[in-house]
């Protein structure tokens, strides 16, 4: 008992020091400092100087928290600034929370991946930052660079996008040019838009990569992106996603023209992915002018309110991406020859196979959805008429 008593007046002693420091001096001390006052461990009283500091109810620099707690703090602040658009750069992360990154993390990358914030989000604000530093001269020679990257790519027969000027030259597109039409008028080449088949999926990934960003503002949790994954490629619901209760969703995702008309059939689509997961609620999000969706437990975004929901969550950047998948035409000829290339190349694929292969192997081997070429009901059926 005497002993337990003793103990407890050494801990009001350190405490009553460290309030008295903290008050006096605005500094918090050490325990270094600790045992040279009073001869002392501090582990023998308390768990660590921030339990000690907690106990005064004084919030102490990350630098003095435990780890685990540390890292969780600077996802937060990470979290915060990303869902207003500032995606905080290494210095501003450390200037503003008294830390060092790389006590924690790997590096600023890693400190992206585990706040679950997509990375080039980030280096387009950074490489806009580092833009706005440049001189009158480096400017002129940065744009320089990028026409003069577009015509020797050009005249080899690559047309280089956005993504592929900026990973190549590690300057930031948007500083020098307002789209990539620009940007090839400027370098007096004519820009060949990709097949309509590519541009389909550059406008599906497009549209996921901006829908993930919205989701994530809006206090969702990405699960699963069916687009993203090896094993499943592109099939069942594209986003699975939870809110902050827990509660599960699927999200279903289509790059369409405004004036294309969604019908019964897509939203049933979503609706069987529901059944299927058991789960309750859907979202079907568009770039569709479509104005309303027929089934009740399928929450309905549209082209029109897809935009004024960027807008109200501080992601106007991507207005005119979505303008341009609203905007952009697929030529339907094109269209045909590749489906009957690529049903050409699944029949050679079968054919060429000892065993008929399941569809699931078909789908995995080529990345497809084999309804959309070879039509509903029994597509593997309609393989078989093709092969005898």
């Amino acid at each position: 008992m005497k002993n337990s008593i003793i103990k407890e007046e050494k801990r009001k002693l350190i405490l009553n020091y460290a309030k008295r420091i903290y008050e006096q001096e605005n500094r918090f001390i050490s325990k270094r400092e600790i045992r040279s006052v009073f001869h002392l461990e501090i582990y023998n009283y308390f768990e660590n100087i921030f339990e000690m500091y907690q106990q005064l109810n004084i919030d102490v620099p990350l630098g003095y928290s435990p780890r685990e707690y540390a890292i969780s703090k600077i996802i937060d602040f990470v979290r915060l600034k990303s869902k207003e658009g500032l995606y905080p750069t290494k210095t501003e992360i450390e200037k503003e929370l008294g830390v060092h990154i790389y006590t924690y993390f790997q590096n600023i990358e890693d400190v992206y991946k585990k706040s679950n914030i997509y990375f080039k989000l980030y280096r387009m604000r950074a490489s806009m930052l580092n833009g706005r530093l440049n001189s009158r001269e480096q400017d002129f020679n940065n744009r320089k660079a990028i026409l003069t990257f577009i015509q020797k790519n050009v005249s080899k027969g690559h047309y280089p996008g956005i993504t592929n000027i900026q990973k190549t030259l590690n300057l930031a597109f948007y500083h020098y040019f307002n789209d990539i039409i620009e940007a090839y008028n400027s370098a007096n080449v004519k820009y060949e838009r990709p097949s309509p088949i590519l541009l389909g999926k550059q406008k599906e990934r497009v549209l996921t990569l901006i829908v993930k960003e919205l989701l994530f503002r809006m206090d969702y949790k990405i699960k699963r992106g069916s687009i993203e994954s090896e094993v499943n490629f592109n099939r069942y619901a594209d986003i699975t996603i939870e809110d902050k209760k827990g509660n599960g969703f699927l999200v279903e995702i289509k790059a369409y023209r405004q004036d294309y008309g969604i019908t019964i059939r897509e939203f049933n689509q979503l609706n069987d992915y529901l059944k299927k997961e058991n789960i309750s609620q859907g979202i079907f999000i568009t770039t569709s002018n479509t104005p309303k969706c027929p089934l009740k437990n399928i929450q309905f975004i549209n082209g029109n309110k897809l935009l004024k929901l960027l807008s109200t969550y501080n992601l106007k950047e991507y207005i005119s991406a979505i303008h341009w998948i609203q905007e952009s035409r697929v030529n339907s000829n094109e269209k045909e020859e590749y489906h009957n290339r690529m049903r050409q190349k699944i029949t050679d694929y079968v054919q060429n196979k000892a065993v008929f292969p399941s569809k699931k192997n078909i789908e995995k081997t080529f990345k497809i959805d084999i309804r959309t070429y070879f039509g509903e009901g029994e597509p593997m059926q309609k393989i078989k008429n093709i092969i005898k």
